[in-house]
């Protein structure tokens, strides 16, 4: 997995959700007959459950507690074998019936809520904008009955065109939507995938908006278009149909494990550069799960063996990375280019950083963004340096500027002396309140960094902590020097 600055940066000139488009128009011909089945067995349901605490009945489902299972009425989109299908079920009211595989008369919030019900906790959406690239929840076995009754997978329905197989069996994980604010009134907050489309309950690609999706990596831009239905398993149209949600695990409460690792710098008693290794080496660690110290000893490799003997076969490991305020720039550097190998499905999914760190591939930036004549956007650039144990700096604004019969924009450039944090932070919102008022687009909240490999981790955030809240895209450049800033014609 390779994550871009160009990724984030385009991630964060997009919209995070699609607007409404207008609820699906060619629905089977038995739509109506079915929701009229839908609306009979609710009141059915409603009338037969009433005192029963175990049981929760809402439109389309019913869950039950002890069972720990979850059936949703469903209706097939007849997509025809080896059809595109984008999206696994989706709600009554997504636009996009014609590439979905089900439709749920249930909303995608109701689902949320009968998950819970039978006792299992939502995890978080996969969230480039917030740093979170991996999607985090229990897995749930999805199960769909047929109209013979026969129960299949709904991997099974799905075949990739890359492989030629159907999908992982490893279930869809428990992600939830997130909470938003409507498109209709910025006061009201609400659940996601039951206003924006493409409304999903269950998602074939990584999103924000979906109950359940996709246990990998899996961006909707990796995916599109790779996914087809089974010939195998093809559905009539507007059959009326049973989707059965049961963990994966039912007897354990989560098989999701937090871990921490903490890394401090150690002693060095060498003055002279170190090499990568040398670096590593004189770091101090400390791999938690929750006040568990796991390595016996401090030092890179007692950690790489405990981090290699975890039963990933039961859990899924999620890694939370704290780095000290004395590690040096350069340990970050070589540091991170470990934990790069690490992230991964089959290694430690790395969480977006707490408060006042920075994530680790802030420290393995893209080194094409130091060409200027190149970029698609222009980041803040900031150069710090170090004197007498003060850290002080020069903020650099790009802009673009368009002139007549060119084919390439001019580079226009201004430096901006920043000596303290806030003033790093009062020419961001200077520069800020310039754009809304002139209604451009707004820069992209992005800051390179360019800095000393000697320079403590701890200074380099005591200079950043402002900017952070508004610009928590950074990204390090330590053995690089800030690109030269060009001479201004005469």
């Amino acid at each position: 997995m390779r994550i871009c600055l160009t990724t984030v940066l385009m991630m964060t000139a997009l919209p995070l959700f699609a607007q409404e488009e207008g609820t699906f128009k060619n629905f089977p011909k038995q739509h109506e007959t079915n929701k009229a089945a839908v609306t009979k067995a609710y009141k059915a349901n409603l009338k037969k459950y009433k005192n029963d605490s175990n049981i929760l009945v809402l439109r389309g489902l019913v869950a039950d507690k002890k069972k720990q299972r979850v059936e949703v009425m469903v209706e097939s989109t007849g997509l025809a074998s080896e059809s595109s299908c984008e999206f696994l079920v989706i709600g009554e009211t997504s636009s996009h019936g014609y590439e979905a595989l089900l439709i749920a008369f249930a909303k995608p919030s109701d689902l949320h809520q009968a998950l819970k019900f039978i006792g299992k906790e939502p995890g978080a959406p996969y969230d480039p904008s917030s740093l979170r690239f991996w999607a985090k929840g229990d897995p749930f076995t999805c199960t769909l009955v047929t109209d013979n009754k026969e129960q299949v997978l709904l991997e099974q329905m799905i075949v990739d065109k890359d492989t030629g197989k159907t999908l992982p069996e490893k279930g869809f994980l428990f992600t939830g939507s997130q909470t938003v604010e409507s498109m209709n009134d910025p006061v009201k907050k609400v659940y996601a995938a039951d206003e924006y489309d493409p409304k999903a309950l269950v998602s074939l690609f990584n999103t924000t908006a979906a109950v359940l999706q996709v246990p990998y990596w899996a961006p909707q831009g990796e995916v599109y278009e790779k996914s087809t239905v089974n010939p195998e398993h093809e559905l009539p149209e507007g059959a009326l149909l049973t989707l059965i949600f049961e963990p994966s695990d039912k007897n354990t409460s989560t098989n999701i494990k937090n871990l921490k690792l903490e890394v401090q710098a150690g002693s060095s008693a060498t003055n002279d550069p170190l090499t990568d290794i040398a670096r590593l080496n004189a770091l101090q660690f400390q791999l938690k799960d929750g006040d568990t110290v796991l390595n016996r000893k401090p030092d890179l490799k007692s950690t790489l063996t405990v981090i290699d003997s975890l039963d990933r076969q039961k859990y899924q490991y999620f890694l939370t990375l704290y780095f000290g305020a004395n590690i040096t720039l350069g340990d970050a550097h070589v540091l991170a280019m470990i934990i790069s190998v690490m992230d991964s499905e089959k290694g430690l999914r790395i969480e977006p950083p707490p408060a006042g760190q920075l994530f680790y591939k802030s420290f393995l930036p893209d080194k094409s963004f130091m060409n200027r004549e190149e970029r698609i956007v222009h980041p803040w650039e900031l150069s710090l340096v170090e004197k007498d144990g003060n850290v002080s700096g020069t903020l650099v604004l790009v802009n673009p500027v368009w002139k007549d019969d060119n084919w390439k924009p001019e580079l226009e450039i201004t430096e901006l002396p920043v000596a303290i944090p806030k003033d790093l932070r009062r020419e961001l919102d200077a520069e800020a309140e310039r754009t809304a008022k002139a209604e451009k687009m707004a820069k992209p909240a992005v800051i390179l960094v360019f800095a000393s490999p000697a320079m403590k981790y701890g200074k380099l955030m005591k200079f950043l902590e402002l900017a952070l809240p508004t610009h928590k895209i950074i990204h390090v450049f330590v053995n690089d020097p800030m690109p030269p800033i060009p001479k201004k014609k005469s």
